[in-house]
């Protein structure tokens, strides 16, 4: 209930945002958007996982997260090394594609997000889910009451964004020392988390396309203005397959100590009980979001938004195949098939791209959000054929 909370402030906060700038400024914030994400994908996103994935099975294994914590500490220190320096290196050409002066307060949002997520894993990896959805509510609740009260442009929305997630450092305090402990160098654990983060990078590049291609493809082929209406549509839709992410988070400790104790009878129950449950749920709730689609986007936006109707629409569609496949990152991050699921994440980017570029030449940006359906949905076919026959062999 709580992460149902998180994605409901998400959506005000969208809704906000939305209603207060101009459709173009909209699409300016959402090319902003586009280059932070550039940023947290290759700063830290790509490592991120191993603390929740490594550190479980290192708390299950040895009572602490000691030697998975310190290889990611090595592994970050570098990687935010490299892109800052890169980042500098291109900031008046970053100025120059955003057209705003706001390069400096980019590269201080990743340095916020990288405590945030460091925070948000780490609490994950040791079972205290409550513990790290309370850190994102705390973020958003300030974020919706800073906006609120405060009159903003673009640049004074991405000011407000570094300042209220800042305060998720107060959250340092439910840190267990014991958890953590002294620098310890495990050589042949540093390998495993770096072989797997790296794979990871792999696949977060595919996923950086997937989240931001159709944006960057509707800024090069039209203009900032079918941006905003675009990812007026994006965002709503990225609210809702942000919660599919939520289940894999929640359950991969679990998930992870099923396979590792070879659990048949909790494997079962899980992927063939509590898996349809929420399935289902997830397809109720979709239908009734596709059918209502029209008054939520005109409420929410208003009428000047209504082009984006027709493509969140067709991206539910994809959303709810997104629901559909999280069960399999699950069974690929937890059984070391990680390297078939970058695999996965980088041809499903690569087909999205392709085919936005095609289509929305042809359609606009009607285009762009069915060449994303279509990318979900091969890869989705190709996950089940690939996972339910490895998964049935534990039971």
């Amino acid at each position: 209930m709580l992460r149902i909370l998180t994605m409901v402030l998400g959506l005000v906060t969208n809704i906000i945002i939305v209603r207060q700038l101009s459709i173009e400024d909209f699409g300016v914030f959402s090319v902003a958007l586009m280059l932070v994400g550039l940023l947290t994908t290759f700063g830290f996103s790509w490592s991120s996982s191993s603390i929740l994935y490594y550190g479980s099975k290192e708390k299950e294994r040895f009572g602490s997260i000691n030697k998975t914590f310190w290889a990611r500490n090595i592994i970050i220190f570098v990687s935010l090394i490299i892109t800052t320096m890169i980042f500098i290196l291109f900031r008046n050409q970053i100025n120059a594609y955003i057209g705003l002066d706001i390069w400096f307060l980019l590269l201080l949002w990743l340095y916020v997000s990288v405590v945030e997520n460091y925070l948000n894993q780490y609490f994950l990896a040791v079972n205290k889910q409550i513990m790290s959805t309370m850190l994102s509510i705390t973020a958003k609740i300030f974020y919706i009451i800073l906006i609120l009260f405060l009159q903003f442009d673009v640049t004074t929305l991405i000011i407000i964004h570094i300042v209220s997630h800042a305060s998720v450092i107060l959250y340092v305090l439910g840190v267990n020392r014991k958890d953590i402990g002294k620098f310890e160098f495990d050589k042949s654990w540093f390998k495993e988390v770096l072989n797997f983060s790296l794979w990871q990078l792999f696949g977060f590049s595919g996923l950086y396309l997937i989240n931001f291609g159709d944006i960057a493809v509707i800024k090069y082929l039209m203009d900032d203005q079918n941006v905003g209406i675009y990812n007026g549509a994006n965002q709503l839709f990225n609210a809702i397959v942000t919660f599919s992410f939520v289940i894999s988070s929640y359950f991969a400790s679990s998930v992870s100590t099923y396979f590792e104790k070879n659990d048949g009878s909790a494997i079962k129950q899980f992927f063939y009980k509590e898996r349809f449950y929420i399935t289902g749920a997830s397809v109720v709730a979709h239908l009734i979001v596709i059918l209502l689609s029209e008054p939520i986007i005109v409420t929410l936006y208003g009428e000047r938004y209504i082009e984006s109707v027709s493509v969140f629409n067709i991206l539910m569609i994809g959303s709810l195949i997104r629901y559909m496949a999280v069960f399999y990152t699950l069974y690929y991050n937890t059984n070391r098939k990680h390297k078939v699921l970058q695999y996965v994440n980088i041809v499903r980017a690569i087909i999205n791209v392709l085919l936005s570029f095609i289509l929305v030449k042809w359609f606009g940006i009607i285009g762009a959000a069915v060449g994303t359906t279509l990318a979900i949905l091969v890869t989705f076919l190709f996950s089940v054929y690939y996972c339910e026959k490895r998964i049935k062999a534990f039971l």
